[in-house]
Formats: structure tokens, C-alpha cells, sequence
């Protein structure tokens, strides 16, 4: 079952991928063929084969070779302006290099998904398919779907409150800087004394 939020996750890692790998990856971002010596099966990531062994099947993303050249945003003024650009660039560069790729995914009846953040289309199938796709000229890298999981802290239990606050065991050095327990022993509280009140007003009344 396909889940967007983890494509939209896998598609970012894949850019990331084709950015730092330089010496593993093609530099596919420029729209720059792949380089020979790695034209065929070391085009599929080891996690392909290692999850489509034995006739396993995998999902897996299709890197395309044609990818966007967005290095003209970078001379725009406006964030509107850069937006619009991008968007119109990704998905132009989509629809004009995956037909050929879609048609014959369709074809053979197998499961995909076509994204345009990254000129990618995400496959299911086996060992063939993806060393087929592999060999395609507009293909760059055949990237693996692999499943993350996070583990989550459980909550602890529940316990009650206390119905009446616990009376503290020792004076912080705050209060005590603040000669508030001098203030207390006059029978000054939180709450209010009027019996006290009276008799300071009437010290300084005298």
C-alpha cells in the first residue's frame, strides 16, 4: 500500500542521494546522462537486490537521467516568483520525459506511481523488472523503497494527584534572599491576615 507522506520522504532522500553521492550517483540534477561504467545492474541500489532475491518483489523508485535545472530561481526576487517557477519547471520536466517509461509500465500491468518533485516513478516488481528499468538510457538509478519505522516512547502509567498539596520540606534560597519567612513569622500569608493587618496599621497609626 502506497502512503504519500513516506514517498514524499523517499523522494526527498533520493534527491539527497544524487546531491552528496557524487562519486556513486550520476549527476542526474543537471539533466547530464549517467556516466558509462554504470549503465546496468550497477545502476540498482544493493537494497533492490537484496529485497527482490529469490523472486521476491519490491518497490522501488526509477530515477529518470532528465531532471529539472532549477538554477534559474536562484536570480528571482519574490518567493512567489521562485515557486511558481519551480513548480512549472518539476512538473513540465515530468511530463516531458516519463511517457515513455509510463506507457510501458502500463503495459505490463505492473504497480507505480509517478512523482515530479523528483523526476522519479516509484515500481513494484521483481529482480527483472528493476534490471530491465535498470537498462533503460533515461534511467539513472533504480533507488530502493525501503520502510522506516520509528519507536515511539509508550506512556507510563497514570497516577492521581494528591487532593492537598505537599507542604514543601525545606525553603528554597530564593525566598529565604526575599526575607519572606521573616515576613511570615509577622503572620503575613498568601491568603491574608486581618488580625495582623490591624496591628501593623496600628504600629504606624502610633
Amino acid at each position: 500500500m502506497y502512503c504519500s507522506l513516506f514517498f514524499a520522504a523517499a523522494a526527498i532522500a533520493a534527491v539527497g542521494a544524487v546531491a552528496a553521492r557524487s562519486d556513486a550517483f550520476p549527476a542526474v540534477a543537471f539533466g547530464r546522462l549517467p556516466k558509462p561504467s554504470l549503465l546496468g545492474h550497477e545502476k540498482i541500489a544493493p537494497w533492490v537486490i537484496e529485497h527482490t532475491a529469490n523472486g521476491q518483489q519490491a518497490e522501488f523508485f526509477v530515477l529518470l537521467a532528465d531532471q529539472a535545472d532549477l538554477s534559474a530561481a536562484a536570480t528571482m526576487r519574490t518567493k512567489t516568483e521562485k515557486g511558481r517557477y519551480v513548480y512549472d519547471k518539476l512538473r513540465n520536466k515530468k511530463q516531458a520525459t516519463q511517457g515513455p517509461i509510463l506507457r510501458w509500465l502500463r503495459e505490463h500491468r505492473l504497480e507505480h506511481r509517478s512523482f515530479y518533485i523528483v523526476n522519479a516513478v516509484l515500481v513494484k516488481g521483481t529482480r527483472e523488472i528493476a534490471e530491465t528499468l535498470a537498462a533503460r538510457p533515461d534511467v539513472a538509478r533504480v533507488e530502493g523503497n525501503s520502510r522506516i519505522t520509528n519507536s515511539l516512547p509508550q506512556p507510563g502509567s497514570v497516577t492521581e494527584a494528591p487532593l492537598q498539596p505537599r507542604i514543601p520540606e525545606r525553603i528554597e534560597p530564593g525566598i529565604n534572599y526575599t526575607h519572606a519567612p521573616q515576613v511570615w513569622e509577622l503572620g503575613f500569608t498568601v491568603a491574608g491576615n486581618c488580625g495582623c493587618k490591624r496591628r501593623y496599621r496600628g504600629s504606624l497609626d502610633a
